[in-house]
């Protein structure tokens, strides 16, 4: 028996990925909706299919090195018969990012996230809106008649300012699962952005339950509030430079313990906007610890800098000592943390505005004060503003909404968080953005979250089996545990490969390391994961 030459290829974890992609009728519906006319080897849909096996190979490669990266994998079992490495180039990926950005990135994700609706919507819906930039280095065709997004230079998330960039619009329920996206031009705002996305949204989810909106406090606005009006139930971290915010964030409550110990609430009343609301005063045990640490940390840091800053408003000088004292007092008005422990008024005679040199014999000079002075720490001050640290405000139009519940809901919007680390994560190479022009920039934005619903579906997949079954499995420390990450489970696959062998000039495939664990692990998963190990 010989083994057939160069026939040694990788499946790893990629049949997974490729099992929960025909389970969500990726390949399915891009063929339905963007099909190729013309004589072809590879469709749309299983182009779009080599790209997230590509994105989701966690191989460190980056995306533009298309064929080298399949000469290792197992190409006609996870993509379809006759595909080979050398038909995935650019060129291939190229022209099915151009049918994606024709028939419209937003608009493709969406019709894919209906088709599986009916997998998503279980009990309360809980969804979670946030943006989040992306830098994209190089020179791109920004000339095109039906350019989708323009890439340009606006506030960076990732601080880089120097670059371009587009921004993501992501919604993702309490799972983490993506539900729709949106690439925008790079100077794209927030606050218009989250409303209309809200708006769009409720357009395809058409249920009878209940559907909580969530964001952080750039949802949080009076017209915004009105927009949205009573029927649209959402939960926000209110802004604390609303004045009725900073009120109750200084006043002095009586605490209603949260079901969580680490928490306690007070309630109010709000008409914010001219919509009923309820509000809810949160203090949280770590941070409050947390933040007094920080700020013990930085307080002399800041007391120089501060000193600094008064030094420099003070540096031109004063007519008369009035005037010299008025600028001191308005100063320190506005920096409540300080008082002074020392201040001197020093009069000098100048020669007057714009004149230079030496005074003449019997010229008039004019007085100039100056002041000096020195900071210290108004311990008072600090000591009440340290108490009030680790308390924020939750609003909700839903005045029926309980605080715990209220609490929890707002604590998964770092599931929507998460999404955004994971597409811009080191070893997720599909946020390096190396392509032509915007339109293709905008149509890879739909790749990397598709990818993302791969990743968090089979994630849920696996935990609900887990919890249905009372089954475990173990961690990476060899634990059991009903809660594995995916990212996990595909690196227990690393060493799953595909070997063709000769027996009596018979062609016998054979998958190498296939453990009992792995395949447990597979049943799990389901049938559409199981034919790509069989």
């Amino acid at each position: 028996m010989s083994i057939v030459a160069d026939s040694n290829v990788t499946i790893a974890h990629l049949g997974i990925v490729s099992g929960i992609i025909d389970k969500l009728g990726i390949c399915e519906y891009i063929d339905r909706l963007i099909p190729k006319k013309r004589s072809h080897i590879v469709t749309h849909g299983e182009a779009v299919k080599a790209l997230l096996l590509n994105c989701l190979g966690f191989t460190e490669r980056r995306l533009y090195l298309m064929p080298e990266y399949f000469d290792d994998v197992a190409t006609e079992r996870l993509i379809g018969e006759g595909i080979e490495a050398k038909h995935l180039n650019q060129y291939l990926f190229g022209e099915t990012l151009d049918a994606i950005a024709a028939a419209g990135p937003t608009e493709l994700f969406t019709g894919i996230i209906l088709e599986i609706l009916d997998n998503l919507l279980h009990g309360v819906l809980r969804l979670h809106y946030d943006t989040t930039t992306i830098s994209v280095t190089g020179e791109y065709d920004q000339e095109l008649n039906t350019r989708l997004i323009k890439l340009v230079r606006g506030h960076s998330k990732d601080h880089r300012n120097d670059l371009k960039q587009l921004v993501l619009c992501l919604v993702t329920d309490q799972r983490g699962i993506p539900v729709f996206m949106e690439p925008l031009s790079g100077n794209a705002s927030d606050k218009k952005t989250l409303i209309r996305t809200i708006q769009e949204v409720r357009k395809n989810f058409n249920t009878d339950e209940k559907v909580y909106h969530m964001a952080d406090s750039a949802l949080y606005a009076a017209k915004m509030v009105q927009d949205l009006g009573s029927h649209c139930y959402w939960i926000t971290h209110v802004p604390e430079t609303i004045k009725e915010v900073k009120t109750i964030l200084k006043s002095d409550v009586e605490w209603i313990p949260c079901s969580d110990a680490r928490y306690k609430y007070a309630a109010f009343d709000s008409n914010y906007g001219g919509i009923d609301q309820k509000w809810f005063l949160f203090h949280s045990e770590e941070r409050h610890k947390a933040s007094i640490k920080h700020d013990i940390e930085k307080i002399e840091e800041k007391l120089a800098k501060s000193q600094t800053a008064l030094n420099k408003s003070l540096v031109n000088g004063f007519a008369c000592e009035n005037d010299a004292l008025l600028a001191v007092e308005r100063w320190m008005s506005k920096h409540k943390r300080y008082i002074l422990s020392d201040i001197e008024i020093t009069c000098d005679n100048k020669k007057p505005s714009g004149k230079v040199g030496r005074p003449k014999k019997g010229e008039v000079l004019e007085k100039w004060y100056s002041v000096s002075c020195k900071l210290a720490l108004n311990q008072e001050v600090i000591q009440k503003e340290q108490a009030m640290m680790g308390r924020f405000i939750l609003a909700s139009n839903d005045t029926t909404v309980d605080p715990n519940t209220c609490l929890e809901y707002y604590k998964e919007q770092n599931a929507v968080e998460r999404g955004f680390r994971f597409i811009k994560g080191n070893s997720f190479h599909a946020s390096e953005v190396y392509l032509e022009n915007s339109n293709r920039v905008a149509a890879l934005s739909m790749i990397m979250v598709l990818c993302l619903l791969v990743y968090s579906f089979t994630e849920w997949v696996v935990r609900e089996t887990l919890k249905i079954e009372k089954k475990q499995i173990r961690d990476q420390k060899g634990k059991p545990t009903q809660r594995p990450s995916a990212k996990w489970l595909f690196f227990m696959f690393r060493r799953v490969r595909q070997i063709k062998e000769i027996d009596n000039s018979r062609i016998i495939v054979r998958i190498l390391n296939f453990t009992d664990e792995l395949r447990d692990i597979v049943r799990l998963i389901g049938p559409h994961v199981e034919k790509y190990y069989a």
